[in-house]
């Protein structure tokens, strides 16, 4: 063969490529889709003598008659009629498809037309198959298009001598129904939308939905009224009054102005007893026990949109929780890990306490690693053992215990300061945390407890002046007696406060009021109905710490309360702007001083040259009358 590049090579690179083939010969370019047909095609066909035909691969049959039969060669027709797979080019093998059939394999022409047959003519199918091959075995030298074609007419004639009646398509079979539809309705010139209703219509319609209670107190009152022999109370007459008495409650504390919507300026965080906040961290106030934390120290990444509750009136509004690690109540909760409470503040400052997600600061975790001894120490402050875990002094060899609630509340010193740590690892950030006992404060570091008034604490200043004029004994005795005075009364204080009921602020509905709502009633006895309604509604707003029973209502009020936000920083910035256009006004008239003050001063230089000029020229005159 007269090729001028390597088979070898060549069909080595082509094996990293994808089909079609082509021939990489000009006069040939044939197209296959297999390798091994390109492969088989370059290694023997002569492309010097292109009319030679490529020898033929015949495969080896899998069967009894390639073991022990001869093999018999193939017929020169036959190979002419259906050639095998390596000579088919692309394009043919695109216009056949191959059926295998009995062992046999049949290419048929996408063109050509197919007959479809039904299972009844298999039989006739069958006939006219045997009839083929017998009348092929009697005429071998007839070729292979000859015999297809006479097989197709005689499969046709066959079909129609075998089946009397062809085969039909179901019809199919319906009915008329005289329905006469009617006409669409004309389309409107506006399509409907929804408009939302004002707050004038909605206090005038009924926005309170009964619960559980509601309805439980209801037929206890229907029932007492049935055995006094009075008509019973419907459930949309008591939804009006409760809707009612809502919305006048809500008036009230609107116009009079609600001291509790209104933000304490000197509020000062319950968990590190600090008022300074930044844009960052603010100051958060819960919406119904209005307690005040910073962002980061209860773990509130974000300012929520509307109302915030703390997780204690979040998830146990109406039942008071107790600490796990000290035994007083109130302040800034989180959920332990096993469903119990405990402050936030003691989490930080016991050791063995951690927080499972340091971002929001809960759950409150490892409680259980609180060793048993820390459990059996005795708080000096409140003088309870075995109520909560305590922390000691920091002080070498002092092993005073208190809880640190108890500290906060005494006005202990309590410290937290960052620490950068430098290592061989690298540098490293940790938090040093120092709590010392009333007697071992660091000096120049007392602040005044929360638990005591202002007039106690100028006491103990004067007795501090007092006490340094003293000898050292008579001073560490003094500084003792005071200590126990001190924490004696932050114990009858802490005490008070763990017995105090929680204040809940409940507005009241004038008597005109609810006389008016009253008067538009037709029941019997309506007057102690009202009475027994108007104690039913003050307790559940307490069970619910003053919380409006509607929804619309409890935004309202956050809404006053942003609204007052935004009042308060519009006037301050319009305060501001105030105050930068006195300042540029004082600006340009300190200028315009300055410049009448140069003014005058040049005025002033201006005269006395003419004033030294006309003295020159008053004696320079007789000495030229005299030249």
């Amino acid at each position: 063969m007269g090729l001028d590049f390597d088979v070898k090579t060549f069909c080595h690179n082509l094996r990293a490529t994808k089909p079609p083939y082509e021939c990489p010969v000009e006069s040939c370019r044939k197209i296959y889709k297999s390798y091994s047909g390109i492969e088989y095609h370059l290694y023997h066909y002569d492309h010097d003598n292109p009319a030679q035909q490529t020898p033929v691969r015949k495969p080896k049959k899998k069967g009894r008659n390639s073991r022990t039969g001869t093999q018999q060669s193939p017929n020169p027709s036959e190979i002419s009629q259906s050639p095998s797979r390596e000579m088919l080019t692309y394009a043919q093998a695109q216009r056949l498809v191959e059926v295998d059939i009995e062992g046999r394999l049949h290419r048929i022409s996408i063109f050509d037309n197919l007959e479809v047959l039904s299972e009844d003519d298999t039989t006739a199918e069958d006939i006219v198959e045997c009839n083929s091959n017998k009348e092929n075995a009697e005429t071998p030298t007839a070729t292979p298009k000859a015999n297809k074609h006479k097989n197709k007419d005689k499969r046709k004639d066959s079909i129609h001598n075998s089946t009397p009646s062809a085969t039909k398509l179901p019809e199919v079979i319906y009915r008329e129904i005289d329905h006469s539809a009617s006409d669409a309705p004309p389309r409107p010139l506006s399509y409907y939308r929804y408009i939302e209703k004002s707050v004038e219509e909605l206090d005038e319609e009924v926005e309170y939905d009964m619960d559980e209670e509601d309805y439980v107190w209801l037929d206890i009152m229907n029932e007492k009224r049935k055995i006094e022999g009075v008509n019973f109370i419907p459930q949309e007459v008591f939804e009006y009054l409760m809707d009612r008495l809502e919305k006048e409650s809500y008036f009230e504390s609107h116009n009079k102005g609600d001291p509790n919507t209104l933000i304490d300026e000197d509020a000062v965080c319950c968990i590190c007893n600090d008022g300074e906040c930044q844009n960052s961290n603010v100051i958060l106030f819960c919406d119904m026990c209005n307690l005040a934390v910073h962002q980061e120290c209860y773990g509130v990444p974000y300012i929520p949109e509307g109302q915030w509750l703390c997780r204690r009136c979040l998830q146990s509004p109406s039942r008071a929780v107790d600490c796990a690690l000290c035994p007083n109540k109130g302040g800034a909760f989180k959920q332990t890990d096993d469903g119990r409470w405990a402050h936030v503040v003691c989490a930080l400052w016991i050791p063995e306490v951690c927080f499972a997600n340091t971002v929001f600061l809960e759950p409150i975790d490892s409680i259980e690693h609180i060793p048993p001894a820390r459990w059996k120490l005795t708080c000096y402050i409140c003088k309870q053992r075995g109520s909560g875990a305590c922390i000691q002094c920091h002080k070498a060899n002092c092993y005073t215990a208190f809880h640190v609630t108890c500290a906060q509340q005494a006005g202990l010193y309590m410290k937290m300061e960052p620490v950068r740590e430098t290592s061989a690892n690298g540098t490293s950030f940790s938090v040093r945390k120092t709590a010392y006992c009333d007697i071992h404060t660091p000096p120049g570091s007392v602040r005044k407890p929360p638990a005591l008034s202002h007039s106690e604490g100028e006491e103990e200043e004067d007795d501090e002046g007092e006490d340094g004029k003293g000898p050292s004994s008579e001073k560490v005795k003094k500084a003792k007696a005071k200590s126990r005075l001190k924490m004696k009364k932050a114990r009858k204080i802490l005490a008070e406060k763990r017995a105090a009921a929680p204040v809940v602020s409940v507005p009241c509905i004038p008597p005109h009021r609810l006389s008016k709502i009253t008067g538009r009633l037709s029941i019997q006895r309506k007057s102690q109905f009202m009475q027994r309604l108007h104690s039913y509604w003050t307790l559940k707003r307490q069970s619910r710490n003053g919380v409006p029973l509607l929804r619309r209502l409890q935004s309202h009020l956050q809404s006053q309360r942003n609204a007052e936000q935004r009042e308060s920083e519009e006037k301050n910035c319009a305060l501001k702007e105030q105050l930068k256009s006195w300042q540029r006004l004082r600006h340009d008239l300190e200028r315009a001083r300055l410049l009448v003050e140069l003014i005058r001063k040049r005025e002033k230089l201006k005269r006395e040259e003419v004033e030294q000029l006309f003295k020159f020229d008053f004696k320079s005159g007789p000495l030229w009358c005299e030249l």
